[in-house]
């Protein structure tokens, strides 16, 4: 379906029965990327971020911004019916369902967190990460999508996803094909973790259970994951072994598995 906020449409899918969950893909996906996850007990509600899979493209850069995100996501969510709700995130997605349910606390009873950050903090760190990201983002509107495939999936992070079976390794890539330029670079622009606030000191006042995922070969987000826990009680962090940045596709069903095992310890 297609849900329309403030003029942009937004390519929404739902899927199984019982407490809402919505979930928030990556940088360059889109909701295809959850095809294999499912949870028992809960209806999947998945939305393609403005400007990836099949949502509006805008041209204007104040649509990529997180606190348009959030606004847009809550009228979203809201014009579905759900006032109680939990959302789970990987990557770029984990970031603004961090920066989301810091916004609505009252609402978000659960939070996933797969391999996500809370932003750049530092003065000096911030402004070299926004410069990485402006010139990224001239580089994927100079060269193409095909090139930014390229790029993108030889960087350190995605390594792991080359031991995939060939099957796997190209739904990633025509994943990433299916993109658009111009869009890509909005999301860097308005959306780089050297522009959003650093949530760093925010963490500890989330009340809700909190459950982080990471990949045993993604030592970065693995100790982002343990510093996550270090900041709040209410935070449980997972390994999956053998896994790296993209835990539930490298890992679907031990993704899943330690998910259902949160779940009912919540009960």
């Amino acid at each position: 379906m297609f849900i329309e906020v403030e003029s942009i449409k937004y390519h929404v899918q739902t899927r199984g029965n019982g407490k809402p969950l919505v979930c928030l893909h990556g940088f360059s996906e889109d909701i295809s990327t959850w095809d294999l996850f499912c949870l028992e007990g809960y209806q999947l509600v998945l939305i393609d971020l403005i400007g990836h899979g099949k949502s509006d493209k805008p041209k204007y850069k104040k649509y990529y911004r997180l606190q348009t995100i959030q606004k847009h996501l809550h009228i979203l969510i809201h014009q579905l019916g759900f006032d109680k709700y939990s959302i789970l995130g990987y990557s770029m997605g984990g970031r603004i369902a961090l920066a989301y349910a810091l916004t609505y606390l009252k609402e978000v009873e659960m939070l996933i967190l797969e391999s996500t950050t809370y932003g750049e903090c530092g003065w000096i760190s911030r402004m070299k990460r926004r410069s990485q990201d402006i010139m990224l983002a001239k580089k994927i509107k100079c060269n193409g999508i095909d090139w930014f495939n390229t790029y993108w999936g030889d960087l350190q992070i995605f390594q792991s996803q080359k031991m995939l079976s060939v099957k796997k390794q190209v739904e990633i890539k025509n994943r990433r094909l299916r993109n658009v330029p111009f869009a890509l670079a909005n999301t860097l622009l308005e959306n780089s973790q050297g522009k959003v606030p650093c949530l760093k000191n925010q963490i500890k006042v989330l009340p809700m259970l909190i459950l982080y995922i990471s990949g045993e070969i993604d030592e970065k987000y693995t100790q982002m994951g343990a510093d996550f826990q270090k900041r709040n009680l209410n935070i449980e962090h997972k390994i999956i072994n053998q896994a790296g940045h993209n835990t539930h596709i490298e890992d679907n069903q031990a993704f899943i598995n330690i998910i259902e095992k949160h779940v009912k310890g919540m009960k």
